[in-house]
């Protein structure tokens, strides 16, 4: 019998990915994770389908994504093909990548984005998860 390794403690729990639509929605928790703690909190304030709301944020990313894994890429900063892989979610809904995303960090403050995908142990070594915050509108 093998002996079990550590056990990572996540700062926030990870979405568990178990098909297309729930790797879409951790590749934008991801992202969406280095936005101000401003602009999470606009969006959350919105609500899921509201006007700014995350229906319109994973839009916004989707949109993004498409023209940065187009080639030749313009590297905006959205999708890295060499990183991610290829760009293979356009043909699914906005709005159930959202519902995903809003369910999974339900009670979430805008914070807790921030440690999307960091364990306990290394967000002892970080000092501001926001150092490199981005806005966009």
């Amino acid at each position: 019998m093998s002996k079990a390794g550590p056990k990572n403690n996540y700062c926030v729990p990870p979405l568990h990915v178990h098909d297309h639509v729930t790797q879409c929605a951790a590749h934008f928790l991801n992202w969406f994770r280095s936005s101000s703690p401003e602009h999470i909190r606009s969006v959350l304030r919105c609500g899921l389908k509201g006007s700014g709301g995350l229906v319109d944020e994973v839009d916004y990313w989707f949109q993004n994504c498409l023209e940065d894994a187009s080639e030749p890429s313009p590297e905006l900063g959205y999708w890295d093909a060499a990183e991610d892989g290829p760009w293979t979610y356009d043909t699914l809904s906005v709005a159930e990548v959202a519902k995903v995303v809003w369910d999974h960090s339900r009670g979430w403050k805008p914070v807790d984005f921030a440690w999307y995908g960091y364990t306990t142990s290394h967000k002892a070594e970080t000092e501001d998860p926001f150092g490199a915050s981005r806005t966009h509108s």
